[in-house]
């Protein structure tokens, strides 16, 4: 049985805080321990650093953590660093074939061929052609989606639907600014509303949701979008760290404490740092497009890339109008960006364009919000 060191854990947790998020995480522990991570192991809440060291302190402690860096190895193929670690503290973890090894004999005509694989799993059978197009375990992707359904809502103006937007904390919604902005103008800001549950039923019947009004100190913070934006030369000049058209909503009660269908509705986490997005990775957007009932957008080859100061992110993934103010994710479902714009070319469209989420954290941060989004 292996025990692992006060050091090797603290060099571990941050070597797999780089490589793993915290839906990976949970993944990895289920489906190699068939234990769930904040029910066996771990409180949930903390930072995804401190939540790893707790885990293999836990793990070394049950004596099964070498059952989870056998995991972690053979998903990360391309990780070096962490597969260099993980077979120096637990040689057996980076031999274990997790994959099967059923016995494969390649003959033809009867004669077995020579130098052939000899296990179904060898290189040759099964490729990934797209590494960062990851298998997905089903019930964990679809459970997580079911939450986020809970948490994103219709960004209503006097009834009418004016854009998306997603609980952010008990009571605070984040959407554009430019969804809301010219009730905030106009002096109307108790006319919005946000409706939570307005979904298709599989019967055809719509859902109406809920609407819940706005509280009377409604929008907590803002910031405006750039005056290019509404040019057809969006990065003439590009827009600032200043300028990232979101609001923080305030409603006039903590939804995200509620249940919904038995569960706690929740609210989605905005994350510190930025979430890998390489060009041609995928993208999904939750929204409300023209004032529908929910959708999910989902394009495999989305990215585009960041734009030269890295304030925005382009990407190919379909929206409608009424899909200002949607929560953008990787097929993990981390969340990436508040989705805010589309090209302003009419006739060939190239990209659409969200903000980076990890900017307008720190932006709701420096404004003294911390608490609002943080429950």
């Amino acid at each position: 049985m292996v025990t692992l060191s006060g050091a090797q854990i603290e060099k571990l947790s941050k070597l797999l805080a780089s490589a793993l998020n915290e839906f990976q995480l949970t993944t990895i522990v289920y489906s190699s321990t068939g234990d769930q991570l904040y029910v066996e192991y771990v409180a949930p809440g903390k930072p995804l650093r401190k939540t790893i060291e707790e885990l293999l302190i836990a793990l070394s402690g049950f004596g099964t953590v070498c059952m989870f860096l056998a995991a972690v190895y053979e998903r990360y193929p391309f990780r070096a660093d962490v597969r260099g670690e993980i077979a120096g503290v637990c040689p057996e973890a980076a031999k274990q074939r997790l994959g099967g090894g059923a016995g494969l004999a390649i003959q033809q005509a009867g004669e077995p061929q020579k130098d052939a694989p000899t296990d179904a799993f060898a290189p040759g059978f099964q490729r990934n052609v797209r590494p960062h197009l990851t298998k997905l375990d089903v019930r964990v992707w679809v459970e997580k989606l079911a939450q986020i359904e809970r948490r994103v809502c219709r960004v209503e103006f006097a009834g009418n639907a004016a854009g998306s937007g997603f609980l952010v904390g008990p009571d605070a919604v984040l959407t554009n600014w430019h969804v809301v902005e010219s009730a905030k103008q106009s002096d109307k800001v108790a006319d919005l509303a946000c409706r939570f549950d307005y979904l298709r039923l599989s019967n055809g019947t719509r859902q109406q949701g809920t609407a819940v009004p706005l509280h009377a100190d409604a929008c907590l913070d803002f910031s405006r979008y750039s005056p290019a934006e509404k040019t057809k030369k969006p990065d003439d000049p590009p827009p600032t760290e200043d300028e990232l058209d979101y609001a923080l909503l305030r409603l006039v009660e903590p939804i995200g404490r509620r249940d919904a269908d038995g569960s706690p509705r929740g609210w989605i986490i905005l994350p510190e740092a930025a979430v890998p997005l390489d060009a041609g990775a995928p993208l999904l957007i939750v929204q409300h497009p023209d004032g529908a009932p929910m959708k999910l957008a989902l394009d495999t080859d989305a990215v585009i890339g960041r734009n030269a100061n890295r304030t925005r992110i382009r990407y190919k993934t379909n929206t409608d109008p009424g899909a200002s103010g949607s929560p953008c994710f990787t097929m993990d479902w981390d969340l990436a960006a508040l989705h805010h714009y589309g090209d302003p070319a009419w006739q060939q469209p190239m990209f659409n364009q969200g903000i980076p989420i990890e900017l307008i954290r720190r932006r709701i941060v420096e404004k003294g919000h911390l608490a609002s989004i943080s429950g």
